[in-house]
């Protein structure tokens, strides 16, 4: 006699928190109950209204316990939360494009450091909405860390923080041109990749449009400078939050974020790439310029934003961190207006896609 089998019910949500962590809100599938991804698309329609009151409280709230498979999954379930995907990606990550809206994470090379970030935070209107999703879950370490923003901007110095609101963020970076290698120690991708052209007056007219000014070096190499706010206001709830990449891109940034990596993975390899990235920093900041570095950022009226200062920023990011490790089939929904995110390094398979809103 065969065993009655239980007949799954539609989809019932389960929210919750992980154990020791702030962020972010968990919505999991309840027991028994259908985790499909077609019914997923059901819920999130029919409670869209409150899933984006969730998402303005907590930052960012993490689906678990679905069945998605593939990037085709995900594009379907993210359009069911927002129609309104973005394409056009301005960011300094190299990327693979997976479906129209669906791109991979990052290509970077395993042992980089990906800091903490709001996606696209120098431009004018960065993306308001990001998505992850984990198609193949690294087996050690390669989280995707996440902080909130508004917690952040709270918690920095008062005077800094002053300082940073009134002079802004200077942005100085150096990109190869189409013929030079896709990675370099300094530089994440070449202008060609950034801007989806070969063509000069085109990287010209996108970059008007953004306000970068355009230095071009050798007829290959191309140098943006740019000043962007370094806090914004979140378009609904007006809450301020800390909105820029000056710890991302700063020159001292790689090396403080290693030393932190290797205090928390305690592995040969962060420690040998610590020292590394320390001798090669001091040997840059020995040889080249500031106007003449990779990429760089200042305050917005050209003055330095020292080693303290970054050290503070940075410290204060990783004291309200919340790290946790992926799941196969995991979701991430970021609010990229109030949490940032980031990469840790990692050994062996890793595959985590992107889509984000305009």
């Amino acid at each position: 006699m065969r065993a009655k089998v239980k007949k799954k019910t539609k989809t019932q949500i389960i929210k919750s928190k992980l154990e020791g962590l702030e962020l972010p809100l968990v919505m999991s599938v309840a027991k028994n109950a259908d985790n499909s991804s077609e019914s997923l698309i059901e819920w999130l329609i029919q409670n869209n209204k409150q899933l984006e009151l969730d998402l303005q409280e907590h930052g960012a709230i993490l689906f678990r316990g679905f069945d998605l498979k593939d990037e085709w999954d995900f594009e379907n379930v993210v359009l069911a939360i927002d129609k309104k995907l973005g394409e056009t990606y301005l960011g300094t990550s190299p990327r693979d494009k997976k479906t129209k809206y669906v791109h991979t994470a990052s290509e970077l090379p395993s042992h980089y450091p990906i800091m903490q970030h709001a996606e696209m935070s120098f431009l004018k209107s960065p993306p308001k909405k990001l998505f992850f999703f984990c198609k193949i879950p690294p087996s050690k370490n390669g989280e995707t860390p996440i902080t909130d923003l508004r917690k952040v901007y709270l918690k920095l110095d008062a005077e800094l923080r002053s300082k940073f609101e009134e002079k802004e963020v200077k942005y100085l970076r150096r990109y190869d041109g189409p013929n030079a290698s896709r990675f370099s120690l300094w530089k994440t991708k070449r202008w060609d990749e950034m801007f989806s052209t070969k063509d000069p007056k085109v990287v010209e007219e996108k970059s008007k449009q953004q306000g970068f000014e355009v230095e071009w070096q050798d007829k290959q190499n191309v140098r943006l400078v740019h000043n962007m706010v370094a806090v914004r206001k979140h378009p609904i709830t007006g809450m301020k939050a800390w909105h820029n990449h000056s710890q991302t891109f700063h020159v001292d940034s790689p090396r403080l974020e290693y030393w932190k990596i290797f205090a928390r993975q305690k592995t040969i390899r962060s420690f040998a790439i610590a020292i590394l990235i320390s001798v090669l920093t001091f040997w840059k900041k020995l040889t080249v310029s500031k106007e003449k570095l990779d990429i760089h950022t200042m305050f917005g009226d050209g003055t330095e934003i020292s080693k303290k200062e970054i050290s503070h920023i940075m410290e204060i990011f990783w004291q309200n961190m919340n790290i946790f490790s992926w799941q196969k089939g995991d979701l991430l929904y970021i609010d990229n207006y109030s949490v940032s995110h980031g990469r840790l390094p990692f050994r062996g398979p890793r595959e985590i896609l992107v889509a984000w809103t305009d």
